[in-house]
């Protein structure tokens, strides 16, 4: 902030949790913004729910709310069609209740001594606006979300420099990451 004296009244604190972080020049001097790190995304649902609520309370809402519900109701099953040679069986509602559910799918962690990037996950991100506007006011100059992330990509492609030797480098890493 002292380099770029400009951008102090972009500068606003999070009306939720207090975050201090930086907003376009056109929101500056608004005090009723909520922080991009997730305050915003809360206040809207909480207004979304609130509104459905109020609607679902008046005459005309407690009739779609019961034809919605009444359309949700699973309809009657239909019985196999039976083959004339061939006799199948129903399947066994308790068996299925006892059978062991399928393994949640593993999620590779990042390694904690480093950051690692991935491609998809930047451009999918919800911050990367948030970050493409905060770049932009910075230097000065637009950039695209496709600039950000290949700025991004570029500036985390460098090894950290590592002061252990190598080989305690590469028993770190196999012990993260077993054959």
């Amino acid at each position: 902030m002292q380099s770029r004296p400009e951008l102090c009244g972009c500068v606003v604190c999070c009306t939720d949790c207090g975050i201090r972080f930086f907003t376009h020049p056109r929101n500056a001097g608004r005090r009723s913004l909520r922080c991009p790190f997730g305050c915003r995304q809360h206040h809207r649902r909480e207004c979304s729910c609130q509104r459905s609520t109020a609607y679902y309370r008046t005459a005309v809402g407690k009739a779609k709310k019961k034809r919605l519900n009444a359309r949700r109701q699973a309809p009657p099953a239909t019985p196999p069609q039976l083959d004339g040679n061939r006799q199948e069986t129903l399947p066994d509602p308790q068996a299925n209740a006892l059978a062991p559910s399928k393994p949640l799918p593993v999620t590779a962690e990042p390694p904690p001594d480093g950051v690692t990037l991935d491609e998809a996950s930047v451009v999918n991100s919800p911050m990367l606006p948030y970050v493409r506007m905060v770049v932009s006011l910075v230097e000065g100059v637009e950039f695209t979300c496709r600039e950000v992330v290949h700025l991004l990509r570029k500036t985390l492609r460098q090894h950290s420099i590592g002061v252990r030797r190598e080989i305690d480098y590469l028993l770190g890493f196999l012990h993260r990451h077993p054959p």
